[in-house]
């Protein structure tokens, strides 16, 4: 059973038509009786309580049977009684029996009402007619009940696509917040294995460092020149240490509250450059969009992978960095003019790629010449809202 509220379109639009219908009859009535004696007045009086009577119930009933009911006893008596006074078959009941079949909840109830609105015209025209004749207004009342019954399974239809529209947005709702909380796991996640990892680097280059330096403290007078061979050698753990270090940092996915993914790439990218030496060109195409937290990281991830390949393995001076926002996808490409290779080779660093992309239904294409360098491609679907 289905229960709209009495603010639904369908209820008002039936209100407000009912209630034409009933002002509509009253100017009718005093067209159609000729004679003004307290017969007409009576006629003029039992429309306005047979319209307005069930008007109020309509409103403030509280079970829903009781509107229909009142509507077939009050509007199927006058419809009889009008046709008695005026010598004459007056179509009333129509929109009476549309508004009542509307409003009923339950097929228990429809089919009795139905079979009772459709026998009161045939009652109202044996009073004013031969039994031999038919008149069109016979069949007004089951047509009308049928039209209403039609509109109920249409206004039940409709609400039940809307209750359904509700929740699906409420359960979006859950699930945006859900990935929020599933974001800020992921990022802490990130954050502890990032300082167990700085512990391990950290801790191991300074222990190294340290005990290095004592050793330097006995030798500085007893063997200076092993002494400064040693500085030298300590000098070179620092600055790998130091580069170790830089590495795991540049592993954290920058806050996209402030920086919109583009910017974070470029910002990697310039980075990059000047900590390298190395000339990069960064593009950017396409509207600025919010992505989520886990695209952000396998971008900014693959980025830093495919950059580390070119300069290492590669040997490129020369990189050009394409970000392109388009309609269906995000695509990130880096083209660098490095040694290049005959075959492409899926090592680790390409192959943790691989599986981070294609974890969201993405593709990595790797492309490469010998001595004409290599072109990395990541292309990520894009399920994401624009910005502003």
């Amino acid at each position: 059973m289905t229960t709209f509220p009495r603010s639904h379109w369908g209820y008002k639009g039936l209100f407000y038509t009912r209630m034409v219908w009933i002002v509509l009859h009253l100017f009718l009535l005093g067209f159609e009786y000729k004679v003004h004696d307290w017969n007409w007045y009576v006629l003029l009086l039992s429309c306005l309580i047979v319209g307005a009577v069930p008007q109020l119930v309509w409103l403030k009933a509280a079970r829903p049977w009781v509107y229909p009911v009142t509507e077939l006893l009050m509007s199927g008596v006058f419809l009889i009684y009008c046709s008695y006074l005026i010598d004459d078959y007056f179509s009333y009941l129509a929109i009476p029996a549309m508004c009542a079949a509307a409003n009923i909840h339950t097929a228990r109830l429809r089919i009795p009402l139905w079979i009772w609105f459709s026998v009161i015209p045939a009652i109202a025209m044996t009073v004013v007619l031969p039994l031999s004749s038919f008149h069109i207004g016979i069949i007004e009342g089951f047509f009308f009940f049928t039209l209403g019954c039609g509109m109920r399974k249409m206004m039940d239809i409709e609400w039940k696509m809307q209750q359904l529209l509700n929740e699906n947005e409420r359960q979006r709702k859950v699930l945006e917040q859900h990935t929020k909380q599933v974001e800020m796991i992921t990022l802490l996640e990130e954050r502890n294995r990032l300082s167990r990892e700085l512990h391990d680097t950290v801790g191991h280059t300074l222990t190294s460092i340290i005990m290095g330096l004592d050793a330097v403290s006995y030798l500085i007078t007893e063997a200076p020149d092993e002494a400064i061979q040693n500085i030298n050698h300590l000098r070179m753990v620092s600055r790998n240490g130091l580069e170790e270090v830089r590495k795991q940092i540049h592993h954290i996915a920058p806050s996209r509250e402030v920086e919109s993914l583009s910017v974070q790439l470029k910002r990697l990218a310039g980075e990059f450059a000047v900590n390298t030496a190395t000339n990069i060109e960064f593009e950017a195409m396409g509207p600025e969009v919010s992505v989520p937290l886990p695209i952000t990281m396998t971008l900014v991830r693959c980025l830093q992978e495919s950059l580390t390949n070119a300069k290492r393995h590669g040997r490129a001076e020369h990189i050009h960095i394409s970000f392109a926002v388009e309609t269906d996808r995000l695509t990130l490409a880096i083209h660098d003019n490095g040694c290049g290779m005959d075959k492409v080779k899926y090592g680790f660093g390409l192959s943790v790629m691989q599986e981070r992309i294609e974890a969201y239904q993405g593709e990595l294409q790797v492309k490469s010449n010998k001595n004409s360098g290599t072109i990395v491609l990541c292309h990520l679907p894009l399920n994401t809202r624009k910005v502003g």
